[in-house]
This record gives C-alpha cells, sequence and structure tokens, in this order.
C-alpha cells in the first residue's frame, strides 16, 4: 500500500512538471517558429541608413512667382533611443526652380542647395512616423534663363545674390513592404534679402519623397 501510493505521489509530481516542461518549451517554439511571442515587440533597430529621391514643389514668399517641380536626392541616418523616439539627420540635394514675369519676358530661376536636416523622429506605430527639425541649406549655384518667345538666355548668379538659409520642416512618413517609407513634408527657409534685390532668399514649400533602408544595426531590446 506504501508503495502505492509513493508511486501516486511520485506519477502526480511528474505530470506537473512535465505540463510546465511542456507549456514553456511551446511558448519557445511559437515565438522561434511563428515569429510571434512579446520579446518580439520590445526589440528595434538602434541605428538605420536610407537613401531616397523626392520631388520638391518649392517656391519664394514673392506673390509674382510660380513653383516648378524638381527631383531631388538624400541620404539619411537615424538613431533610435526607444522604440518610439529617434533622431535623424544626413545630407540632401534639394533644387529649387520657380519662374516670374518681367516686363514682356519669362524669368526662371534654377537654384540648387545641399541641406543638411536635424530632427526628432516620432514613431506612434510600427508604420507611421512624424519628424520636427530644423534644416541648414548651403546655397550651391544658381543660373537664370530668360525667354522671350523665340529668344532664351542664360545667365549665371554672382556671388552674394543667393546665400545660405536656415529653416525647418514638419514630415509624415508611412512604411511599407519592410524597408520602403514614403513621406511628405512642409518646410521653409529665410534669410533676410537687400530691400533694392529683386532675388529673395525666402522659400517653402512641398517634398514628396520614397526612401529605402539599405542597412539596419544589431537588433537591441
Amino acid at each position: 500500500i506504501k508503495r502505492f501510493h509513493f508511486f501516486q505521489i511520485f506519477s502526480l509530481i511528474f505530470l506537473i512538471n512535465g505540463s510546465f516542461f511542456i507549456q514553456a518549451q511551446s511558448g519557445d517554439l511559437l515565438t522561434l517558429q511563428y515569429n510571434k511571442g512579446p520579446a518580439l515587440d520590445d526589440f528595434y533597430s538602434q541605428w538605420s541608413i536610407y537613401p531616397g529621391i523626392n520631388i520638391n514643389r518649392i517656391n519664394t514668399d514673392q506673390q509674382n512667382t510660380s513653383p516648378k517641380l524638381t527631383l531631388g536626392v538624400f541620404i539619411q541616418a537615424e538613431n533610435k533611443i526607444s522604440k518610439t523616439v529617434g533622431f535623424v539627420s544626413g545630407l540632401n540635394y534639394s533644387p529649387v526652380r520657380y519662374s516670374y514675369e518681367v516686363i514682356d519676358s519669362l524669368v526662371q530661376d534654377r537654384l540648387s542647395y545641399f541641406s543638411i536636416p536635424l530632427g526628432i523622429k516620432l514613431i506612434p506605430t510600427k508604420k507611421s512616423n512624424v519628424i520636427l527639425g530644423a534644416n541648414y541649406n548651403i546655397y550651391n549655384n544658381g543660373s537664370s534663363v530668360i525667354s522671350k518667345g523665340s529668344f532664351k538666355r542664360s545667365k549665371v548668379y554672382s556671388e552674394g545674390v543667393f546665400r545660405n538659409t536656415i529653416g525647418g520642416y514638419v514630415q509624415i512618413g508611412y512604411k511599407f513592404y519592410g524597408n520602403f517609407e514614403i513621406f511628405v513634408n512642409f518646410r521653409w527657409a529665410a534669410r533676410s534679402s537687400p530691400a533694392i534685390q529683386l532675388q529673395t532668399n525666402n522659400t517653402s514649400g512641398l517634398q514628396l519623397g520614397i526612401s529605402y533602408s539599405i542597412w539596419n544595426s544589431k537588433i537591441k531590446y
């Protein structure tokens, strides 16, 4: 009888321990096999690098100018300090083009800038994000094309007409297909110009772009 009771107690302990082991193992297998489980929701990549292209529609603060579409490129780096907050910076090539009338001629200004952004990135969900930041715009070169009928003449702007500017931007992004992201932003830049100068350094407008993440650092928990 004692042996029988001992066997029952031993069997009960074995079943309890065995069921606990099976449940723990099934949780691990679920995480490994199906990519499900609480641990996978806690990771994020601390560093990311992504190049991209954007379509710019930037205009001046003058009422008589009309913006033209231009194509820009950029490469940016992102540093996340948590799953929901990060910082971004990089280098953007941002051309600006607009036209206006002078007497009976049409003038088109073609300007090129290299922009260095610095922003804080807020990530409310896995696919959406918002960036608030500043831009330092380095003036590269510029020219104007004057046309009247079939006549067309181009001239390069002399040094000092257009200069480096400081501005800001607000951007909304959405991720899709893993490493792709589309975004739209509103940006502006300003710097005082001589009152007698026709050209202005004050601009603002929209950018629509797409980027692709080419590198991510090791996963951080």
